[in-house]
C-alpha cells in the first residue's frame, strides 16, 4: 500500500519512470468539514481578488484505456492562461536529471546495507530477470544507492496492464499547443526532500513487501486497482479514506501530504491573481480534512464542483 499511496501524492515516481523510457456547478454543504465532497476531480476557484481558476487532480500513471479526459476538463483547461503542477514539468529531461542527483541516500548506503541477503536477492532477481519493463532493469541496475521508494518507480508499470499514460505529461502537450505559461507549486528539491524524513530501512522493507506481492499477484496490485477504480468514479474522499490506515500508519505522512498541502494554498492563491490557471495536483491531495478543497475553501475561496 505505500507504493499505491506515493503515486497518488508525488509526480517522482512517474518522472523517474517515464524518463528512464457543459459544466454545472453545484455547492457543497455549508459544512464541508463533516459533509463528503461531491464525486468531482475538477474544482472550479473563485473569490479573494484571483482569476477564476480550476483545481484537476491526477493520477500520476494510468493504463491507456483507464485515460479520461471529458468535455468539462477540456472546457475548464481551454479558459486558462497558465498550468501548475506540483512541479513545473515543462523541463521534464531537466528535472528528471535533477531527481536523479538528488536520489542517493545520505551516508553513502546502499540497498544492500538495508535488508537481508536472502531479501536482497529476491529483489535483484525480480528486477533483473522477472520484471516486464526495460525501464526497472536500468532503474535497479543505476540505482543501488538510491532511496528505495525510488527504486519502486521502476515497479510502477508492472501493475498496469498495456500501455501507460500520465496525465501531467498529457496535460504539458497540451499546454504547450496552447501556448500557455507553466508554472509549479514546489520544487525536485522540496519534493525529494519528502522522502529524506521516512527512513531508509522502512523504505527497504516497503520495497521488499512489494515485490513479493507483485511475484505472488496480490497486496499492492489489488490496491491499486481499487484505487483507480475511485479515481475513476471522481470520489477523492472515498480515495483518501481508503488509504487513511495505512497514512496513519506512516512515518512521514505529514510531510508527504498535509504539510504539503497547506504551502500550496497561499501559492494558488498568489498564482490565480496573476491570471487564470489550471492547476493540476495528485487526487490525494485533494480529499480530507486538511485536503486542498476544504483549505482553500477556509482561506476564504468559493470552491464548487464542476460536474
Amino acid at each position: 500500500m505505500f507504493k499505491t499511496i506515493a503515486i497518488f501524492f508525488t509526480i517522482t515516481f512517474s518522472v523517474i519512470s517515464f524518463h528512464n523510457l457543459n459544466a454545472q456547478e453545484q455547492l457543497d454543504s455549508e459544512n464541508p468539514r463533516q459533509d463528503k465532497l461531491e464525486n468531482s476531480l475538477l474544482w472550479k476557484v473563485s473569490g479573494n481578488g484571483i482569476k477564476t481558476s480550476y483545481i484537476f487532480g491526477t493520477i500520476h500513471m494510468i493504463s491507456k484505456t483507464d485515460f479520461f479526459w471529458d468535455k468539462n476538463m477540456d472546457k475548464a483547461f481551454k479558459k486558462s492562461k497558465k498550468l501548475v503542477m506540483e512541479i513545473d514539468m515543462s523541463q521534464s529531461l531537466v528535472m528528471a536529471v535533477q531527481m536523479m542527483q538528488l536520489a542517493p541516500m545520505k551516508g553513502d548506503q546502499t540497498l544492500k546495507d538495508l535488508i537481508s541477503e536472502q531479501d536482497y536477492e529476491i529483489v535483484k532477481k525480480y528486477f533483473t530477470e522477472e520484471v516486464k519493463s526495460q525501464e526497472a532493469k536500468m532503474t535497479f541496475g543505476m540505482g543501488q544507492n538510491w532511496q528505495p521508494m525510488l527504486l519502486q518507480s521502476g515497479l510502477y508499470m508492472e501493475m498496469i496492464d498495456g500501455p501507460v499514460k500520465m496525465y501531467e505529461m498529457e496535460l504539458t502537450a497540451k499546454a504547450r499547443k496552447a501556448d500557455m505559461a507553466f508554472g509549479g507549486l514546489e520544487t525536485v528539491a522540496e519534493q525529494m526532500a519528502v522522502f529524506n524524513q521516512i527512513p531508509y530501512k522502512v523504505q527497504a522493507e516497503e520495497l521488499v513487501k512489494m515485490v513479493k506481492n507483485l511475484k505472488e499477484g496480490k497486496g499492492d496490485q489489488n490496491e491499486f486497482a481499487m484505487m483507480v477504480t475511485k479515481y475513476k468514479e471522481q470520489d477523492i474522499d472515498g480515495m483518501l479514506e481508503s488509504m487513511q490506515e495505512d497514512l496513519d500508519a506512516m512515518e512521514g505522512k505529514d510531510a508527504l501530504l498535509d504539510d504539503r498541502n497547506k504551502k500550496w494554498i497561499p501559492k494558488i492563491g498568489e498564482i490565480s491573481k496573476e491570471m487564470p490557471t489550471f492547476f493540476a495536483v495528485g487526487a490525494g491531495h485533494l480529499g480530507g480534512e486538511n485536503g486542498v478543497i476544504r483549505l482553500l475553501r477556509k482561506a476564504g475561496y468559493k470552491v464548487v464542483a464542476m460536474k
